[in-house]
C-alpha cells in the first residue's frame, strides 16, 4: 500500500485477510459472513481516532468533495446532523428551516440550543435576502438549512452563506440526496461555501445504507478534532468496516452521472408523450438534480399514483398529496425505466378516476422572532389527548403531511386551530396526541402536543 493509493482500506482489510489470522476479536463471526467485516485491530485502524487508512480514507473524501475535512460517519447524516450541532457547544441560537430533519431537531434538543424558524417556500426554498432578514431580527450563531429537499430542489448555498457570514453565523447544511453532486458536470453544486454540511452517500452512491460524511468547509472556524469529538458523541465505537469500505469503493470509482443525465433526457421526452403525466418543474429553487424524477398524473394524487406503480412492482422513494418521487441513478437497470413508462402510461388512462384528496395548503407564517426551547419540548413526560382538544397546547414533535417533511408544526409551538384545520383531514385514522406537561420558556405552564396517524408523522 502507497499512501497515493486509491483504496487505502480495501488495501489494509485485504492485507490482514491474507494472513488467514487467528481471529480472536469481534464480530462474533469471525470473518465467516465477510471476511473483511473486522474490528479495530493492528493495520485496520481506528475511526474514532483514525492515524492509517482510515485516516487516507478521509482524505479521499475530502478531496472528491472539495471540503477542508471529511469525517466518516456510519450513522447516516443522522448522526453527523446532531454533530454539526454539537460541535457549536451549549445553548447557542440557531436559525432553522421548517423542512429540516428530525435529526436536527434531536440535535438541537441535546445541545439545548434555541430555535428560531424560518419559513421556506412552497418548493422547500429559502433564499439569502430571507435569512439576511430573519438575522436581522434575531442575530444567531449558525443558520440551519436542508438543500438539496427531498424532490432535489436546491438553494442558493453560496449567497446563503455570504448572509449568514455578514452576521457572524455560520451555515451548516443538510446535503444528504446531494452525495452524488461531486461526480457529474451537469449536478448541482456541492455547498462548498457553507462551514459544514454531509452528505448521505447511501442515497445515491454505490454505497451501503448508514454511509454518510460530515464535511468541514474552508470557512470553518472548528477544527477536525473539535467536530471529530462531537461526532464520536452519537457514532457507535464498534464501526462497520463493510460500510467504510463501501465509502472507499463509492468515491474511488465513481459512476458515470454525466452519461446518466444523458440516459434520464431521453427518458423524459418519452414520458411528456404520455398524455396526463407531468415532471414537477424546478419551482423557486436556484438549481435542480435532473436525476431526481417527480411525476404527476392527471386526476391521481401521488399516492394513488404510487400504489398504481407498486401494483405493477415499481417502487417509488417516496410519494405526496401532488406527486411520486424517484431516485435514479447509473446502476438502475434499463428495464426498469421499460417498466416504470408502461406502469405510468397504464396509471395515466382516464379510467382510473379522479382524485377526492383536498390538500390544504399551509398558513402563511411571519418569521418567528421569539426562541423556542426545543430540549424542554421534546423531552419532557406526556400524555394523550385527542387532537380536536389540542388548541392552545405546545407541540412536543416537528408534525407535518411527510413526504415532504415540512413541519407545519414544530416543538415548542403553540397549536392553533388553523393548524388543527389542515391537519385533521390528511389523517386516515384516530390521531394520538401526546401532551407534554412541562415548561417553555416562551410559554411557561403549557403543556406540549404532537400528533400521528398515517399522513401525520413525527419528521
Amino acid at each position: 500500500m502507497t499512501s497515493r493509493s486509491k483504496r487505502p482500506l480495501y488495501d489494509a482489510l485485504k492485507a490482514y485477510a491474507a494472513l488467514e489470522p487467528a481471529r480472536f476479536h469481534m464480530p462474533g463471526h469471525k470473518g465467516s459472513l465477510f471476511g473483511f467485516d473486522v474490528t479495530e485491530v493492528d493495520g485496520t485502524d481506528n475511526l474514532s481516532a483514525p492515524t492509517g487508512p482510515i485516516l487516507k480514507l478521509e482524505e479521499l473524501c475530502s478531496a472528491a468533495f472539495h471540503s477542508k475535512e471529511a469525517l466518516i460517519s456510519v450513522g447516516g447524516s443522522t448522526a453527523a446532523n446532531i454533530a454539526m450541532l454539537l460541535s457549536l457547544g451549549l445553548n447557542k441560537r440557531v436559525l432553522l428551516t421548517r423542512n429540516c430533519h428530525c435529526s436536527v431537531i434531536n440535535g438541537m434538543a441535546l445541545a439545548g440550543h434555541t430555535a428560531f424558524l424560518l419559513d421556506t417556500d412552497g418548493f422547500g426554498i429559502v433564499t439569502p435576502e430571507a435569512v439576511d432578514a430573519a438575522l436581522k431580527i434575531a442575530p444567531c450563531d449558525a443558520v440551519f438549512i436542508t438543500s438539496p429537499t427531498y424532490r432535489g430542489l436546491a438553494c442558493d448555498v453560496a449567497g446563503i452563506a455570504e448572509a449568514a457570514h455578514a452576521h457572524g453565523a455560520l451555515l451548516l447544511v443538510d446535503c444528504a440526496h446531494g452525495a452524488h453532486f461531486a461526480f457529474g458536470s451537469r449536478l448541482p453544486a456541492v455547498p462548498v461555501f457553507a462551514d459544514m454540511w454531509c452528505v448521505s452517500c447511501h442515497k445515491t452512491l454505490e454505497a451501503l445504507n448508514q454511509t454518510a460524511l460530515l464535511c468541514i468547509g474552508a470557512s470553518s472556524p472548528h477544527g477536525k478534532e473539535k467536530v471529530r469529538r462531537a461526532l464520536r458523541m452519537v457514532q457507535t465505537t464498534s464501526p462497520s468496516y463493510p460500510l467504510m469500505l463501501s465509502i472507499e469503493q463509492a468515491i474511488a470509482c465513481p459512476s458515470d452521472w454525466d452519461g446518466h443525465c444523458e440516459r434520464l433526457d431521453k427518458f423524459k421526452d418519452a414520458l411528456l408523450g404520455i398524455s396526463g403525466i407531468r415532471l414537477l418543474e424546478q419551482g423557486t429553487a436556484f438549481e435542480s438534480d435532473p436525476t431526481r424524477l417527480n411525476i404527476s398524473a392527471e386526476g391521481l394524487t401521488g399516492y394513488e399514483l404510487a400504489d398504481l406503480l407498486i401494483k405493477k412492482r415499481v417502487y417509488p422513494e417516496m410519494s405526496d398529496s401532488e406527486c411520486v418521487t424517484l431516485i435514479t441513478a447509473p446502476s438502475d437497470r434499463e428495464e426498469w425505466y421499460f417498466m416504470l413508462y408502461d406502469a405510468l402510461r397504464e396509471a395515466a388512462l382516464p379510467e382510473k378516476g379522479t382524485s377526492s384528496f383536498n390538500h390544504a395548503s399551509m398558513p402563511e407564517k411571519a418569521y418567528c422572532a421569539h426562541g423556542i426551547d426545543i430540549r424542554a419540548a421534546v423531552l419532557c413526560e406526556s400524555e394523550s389527548l385527542p387532537l380536536d382538544l389540542s388548541c392552545g397546547r405546545v407541540c412536543a414533535g416537528a408534525v407535518g403531511i411527510y413526504p415532504p417533511g415540512t413541519a407545519l408544526l414544530f416543538p415548542g409551538e403553540a397549536i392553533s386551530s388553523e393548524a388543527i384545520r389542515i391537519i385533521a383531514p390528511s389523517i386516515t385514522q384516530k390521531a394520538v396526541v401526546l401532551v407534554v406537561n412541562g415548561k417553555s420558556t416562551f410559554m411557561p405552564n403549557m403543556p406540549v402536543i404532537t400528533v400521528s396517524g398515517r399522513r401525520m408523522v413525527l419528521i
